[in-house]
């Protein structure tokens, strides 16, 4: 079963986007073959450990194991790039870069959508 985790939390403030990289993990430990989107405030969970605020605890370590858990289908939305003045190439992982419009035909291919 495929399974596509949509994460939109900032990485600060609260556990919600470690908790939600969790379960992408778990998923990925029962073979369910997870794929990861990052949008809105969930793209700050890809930059690289140097741009985060010093006060705040980076989830880094978490993000760069994905690839370990075999989970190597990493999106993150344009426009939300945008939003924030990234660059994909800036990023901590390397990832596929997808238009807002074409999330749903994204979802449309996984058996189960997770929303974080």
């Amino acid at each position: 079963m495929s399974c596509l985790v949509t994460l939109s939390h900032t990485p600060y403030g609260s556990q919600d986007a470690k908790e939600s990289l969790d379960v992408a993990l778990v998923l990925s430990a029962f073979e369910q073959k997870p794929a990861v989107l990052f949008l809105d405030e969930g793209v700050l969970q890809l930059l690289p450990t140097s741009q985060t605020p010093s006060s705040h605890k980076h989830i880094g370590k978490i993000v760069s194991a994905l690839e370990m858990y075999d989970i190597n289908e990493l999106w993150v939305e344009q426009e939300s790039l945008d939003r924030f003045s990234l660059v994909a190439d800036h990023l901590s992982q390397t990832v596929n870069v997808i238009a807002r419009g074409q999330i749903a035909q994204l979802c449309a291919q996984y058996d189960q959508h997770l929303v974080f």
